[in-house]
């Protein structure tokens, strides 16, 4: 099948741009033609996909303008590409497929401060959102969580039949538990200069603040572990909120440039009180590699996750009081309790492969030409 791909750029980036590649690279080899829309592409990605590219100008100096732009020029090019199926994966709303990787744009607006809110960009992607949701420019929504799916048409009243929930893939040949934890784990702490005595808490963000860490640095007040930020660097912001909760002894901060799977391995739970995710990543591969977590209800990744069986659900992510609960309820477990919900963490991955994710597309592109 001649399938376009539509999205503003191909370069490794983000947990979408790395996907984005992937998803491509696995379509050309199960024998699909493709051909890429785009305003960016890397050298390595455009010789690694070996497919025509064809480019929509945009202007530099504005995201906002480029946004807009690029949106408009894919919508013109779409209508006249000689392929089967168009598929967008981002701000865009004239295709036959979109992939809704980044969830409800709607409700993950209503987090941000009122100067993000209310700025130019944010109301330029708010409209282009509702566009792609009400105009009928486009046929099928691909959700990557139930979740996402139901706020969708919740918020734009699209019709329920139009969406097909296609769970991400996880390559658990890559991401998987270490041979041997309990030595992995005492050379973790030891680099990590952390007492191997103590629990190891891990949180993965590259956006501090929707990912709930004032709440879980404010929890750590009541909790005896260590915890390892991975990701953004902390900023003032929170090296004075660490210093005046007094818990600076409890942190260590992690540059993104860190192997996340030796981090997984060795760590013994993974909180993530996000305030919205479609469907983290970083929660599937945890899982993965048997890392058990305390899972935010506002993440679509508790599709995945059964409550007390292969990890934990947190409810409220903003209340510390349930956060430092479900904590010391997690550091409480004996040991063969959690094991056994490490296992069934790794176990319920195991489902999500990449060769049922094609299949489940190829089923939905089968549906849509």
């Amino acid at each position: 099948m001649k399938l376009a791909l539509i999205y503003h750029q191909f370069i490794r980036s983000g947990g979408l741009e790395n996907y984005l590649i992937e998803f491509a690279t696995r379509m050309a080899d199960a024998g699909h033609q493709l051909e890429l829309v785009t305003a960016q592409i890397a050298p390595e990605v455009q010789a690694k996909l070996n497919a025509p590219v064809h480019r929509v100008p945009q202007v530099s100096g504005s995201k906002t303008l480029a946004m807009w732009q690029f949106a408009r020029g894919a919508a013109r090019l779409a209508h006249t590409l000689p392929v089967d199926v168009t598929i967008g994966f981002g701000r865009t709303y004239a295709h036959h497929l979109h992939r809704a990787g980044g969830g409800c744009h709607a409700i993950y607006s209503r987090l941000l401060p009122p100067w993000k809110r209310f700025a130019l960009k944010n109301l330029l992607e708010l409209r282009l959102e509702k566009r792609l949701y009400t105009s009928g420019e486009t046929r099928r929504y691909i959700t990557n969580s139930a979740r996402v799916a139901a706020q969708l048409q919740g918020m734009y009243k699209t019709p329920a039949e139009r969406f097909t929930t296609i769970h991400t893939a996880v390559d658990t040949d890559v991401f998987r538990p270490a041979p041997d934890r309990a030595a992995h784990r005492e050379l973790a702490c030891r680099k990590m200069q952390t007492d191997p005595a103590k629990p190891v808490l891990l949180f993965v963000s590259l956006g501090h603040r929707r990912k709930g860490l004032d709440a879980l640095l404010a929890a750590m007040r009541e909790v005896d572990a260590t915890l390892w930020i991975a990701g953004r660097k902390l900023g003032r912001w929170y090296e004075a909120m660490i210093q005046s909760l007094g818990i600076a002894a409890k942190i260590r901060a992690i540059p993104v440039t860190n192997s996340l799977i030796d981090l997984y391995q060795a760590a013994d739970w993974f909180v993530h009180p996000t305030l919205y995710d479609a469907c983290a990543n970083t929660v599937l591969q945890s899982m993965a590699c048997g890392l058990p977590g305390i899972i935010s209800v506002q993440d679509g990744a508790v599709d995945h996750v059964c409550d007390g069986m292969n990890g934990l659900m947190l409810f409220h992510p903003q209340d510390v009081a349930e956060l430092t609960s479900r904590i010391h309820h997690a550091l409480s477990l004996p040991a063969d309790e959690r094991t056994t919900m490490s296992n069934a963490a790794q176990e319920t991955m195991q489902a999500l492969t990449w060769e049922r994710h094609l299949s489940e597309w190829e089923e939905a592109l089968a549906a849509v030409k």
